[in-house]
Parts: structure tokens; C-alpha cells; sequence
């Protein structure tokens, strides 16, 4: 075959790529989940959100708000990154598409917020200027921001009874921690035993207690600390999904990383990854929609 005729089909096919990478961007997809215990009396639907990355769906995010009205949830969590704070820049994120979105929800229903790598970056490199955001969060109604903290929820409003109690923990991890891997190979910082315990305390294992941890790859060690679920985002779901593979590449160059996106299990303990709604660095999805995820808890009732 002629050399010409080899280009010309290359870049028609990169062309096609990049249009449906273009037109993924700006879809929804929610994803359900179903989880059972016997730690609520109750069920509880949750929507999980990360990585916006101050990406907007439609005119002040109404299309996102629109899809999650229709799931009529009990409340919403949020991982982190939703904004995006560039290593080197010398401008502080934009924060403004990020907290509208969050009153417009908080509206409606209690909003819990999580830390990831960049409101940490955003924290270290620009204090007075994060410190401004998370007061205008912490002034709204309904709005939690959990840096190494927690709240309970009452799933049912009977503030007597424990066991309609969900534990919510949002751990904001240190910048070492997110290091990425060298391109495809090399190992992950190794977190202490205590780690999770020094950043939030003991938690109740007779509770309910669901772990934000922005990055998946401390399942086990959030197990070990004693969380029933895990939620996680960070890895944009492998940027590109190839069936039967899972997730090609992480924003950090980290190649075929298992826990991209979707549920998981260790110990009889739930790790869901979202794969998150925004882009950064590396801007492309394909076959990798931005996520909703709806998560049910069914409890013993």
C-alpha cells in the first residue's frame, strides 16, 4: 500500500478520535451500584461526584443538576478535584463554576465535599486564596467541606437511633501520596499502618462509615483502617477504555492501572472509582463517559 495512502488513513482515524472524544466530553452516564449491609436499619441512595475540574455541562452545570434531580438522592458526596491547580502556574484556580454548582445542589440536598490533589495543591501554593474558597463553601447551608474530618448523616431523621447513621470521612491525603508512578512501571509510596487513623481518628466499626480517598490506590489500607466503602476518583478512568482491558492510561502516565474505574471488593469492603467529569492535561476520553454514580445502601429493612 502506498505510504500516502497509510497517512491519509491514519490521520482520517485520528480525526474520527478526536471528534468523539470532543463529543464524549460533554455527555453524562450514571452508574448504579448496589450495596448491602446490616450496619443501617434504612436505605440510602447517595450520588458520588469527582474530578469536574470546573468543567460545566451546559449553562451553569444544569445539565448535570437536571440528571441528578432525576435520581432523587438522599445526599451528595463529592471526591475532589473540582477545580483544577496546575503545578507551576502562578495563578490561583478559578473556583467560581465549582461553588455555584455546589450551592445550586446544596439547594436541595446536603452536599459533602472531599479533598483531592489539586484543592491540596490548591491549599499549599495559594493559602489566603483557598482559604477564601472554603470559607464562601462553609458559609453555605447544607455544605460540608471534610479535610481530615467527618460528619454523620441521619438517613431518617430519627436522631435516637444509631443505626440509621451513615459515618461520612473525607481524608486529604499528602502530596506524596499522589506521585505518579513512573510511565507504566515503577511502585506507589507505601503509607504507614496508622496513616489513616493519625489523619482521622478511629472509627466505629459498628457504623456504617464511608472513606472519600481521592486516589484508589489505598484500598486496602482504608479497609484496614475500617471504612464499608470507599470512593475514589483521580485516575479519570484510564482516559481511554478498551474492552475487555479496562482503562489504557492514567492523567499521571500510568498505564493499564486496574482500579481506573468502577467497583471493587476486599474483605467484604466496596471501593467505587468514578470516572470522574472533567479533563485535565490530558484531555481526551474515549469509550470513557463522564460519571454520575448513583450507589444504593440498602440496609436490613
Amino acid at each position: 500500500m502506498h505510504p500516502t495512502v497509510v497517512i491519509a488513513g491514519i490521520l482520517f482515524i485520528a480525526v474520527l478520535f478526536l471528534f468523539r472524544s470532543r463529543w464524549e466530553k460533554k455527555q453524562l452516564r450514571t452508574e448504579y451500584y448496589h450495596i448491602r449491609t446490616d450496619k443501617l436499619d434504612t436505605t440510602v441512595r447517595v450520588v458520588f461526584l469527582s474530578d469536574l475540574h470546573s468543567k460545566s455541562f451546559g449553562d451553569d452545570n444544569r445539565e448535570l443538576i437536571i440528571e441528578i434531580s432525576k435520581l432523587n438522592p438522599d445526599l451528595i458526596v463529592i471526591g475532589g478535584d473540582m477545580i483544577t491547580c496546575g503545578k507551576n502556574t502562578a495563578i490561583p484556580p478559578k473556583t467560581k463554576t465549582c461553588i455555584d454548582l455546589i450551592e445550586s445542589l446544596s439547594e436541595k440536598w446536603f452536599v459533602y465535599y472531599a479533598e483531592g490533589n489539586h484543592e491540596a495543591r490548591f491549599r499549599e501554593r495559594f493559602p489566603d486564596d483557598y482559604a477564601i474558597f472554603t470559607t464562601h463553601l462553609d458559609q453555605l447551608s447544607n455544605v460540608e467541606y471534610l479535610s481530615n474530618a467527618h460528619v454523620t448523616f441521619d438517613c431518617e431523621d430519627r436522631v435516637e437511633d444509631a443505626y440509621d447513621d451513615l459515618y461520612i470521612y473525607g481524608a486529604s491525603l499528602d502530596k506524596e501520596y499522589f506521585r505518579p508512578l513512573k510511565p507504566g512501571f515503577g511502585r506507589k509510596k507505601e503509607m504507614p499502618y496508622d496513616y489513616l487513623s493519625a489523619k482521622l481518628g478511629k472509627c466505629n466499626p459498628d457504623r456504617f462509615n464511608i472513606l472519600m480517598l481521592h486516589t484508589p490506590m489505598y484500598f486496602e489500607q482504608a479497609v484496614n483502617w475500617g471504612a464499608d466503602l470507599v470512593l475514589s476518583g483521580h485516575f479519570h478512568g484510564g482516559t481511554v477504555r478498551l474492552p475487555f482491558v479496562g482503562g489504557l492510561m492514567t492523567p499521571q502516565l500510568q498505564f493499564f492501572v486496574k482500579e481506573c474505574a468502577g467497583e471493587f471488593e476486599l474483605k467484604g469492603s466496596k471501593l467505587i472509582v468514578n470516572r470522574g467529569l472533567g479533563t485535565h492535561s490530558i484531555k481526551i476520553r474515549i469509550n470513557d463517559l463522564p460519571e454520575i454514580s448513583c450507589i444504593d445502601i440498602e440496609g436490613r429493612i
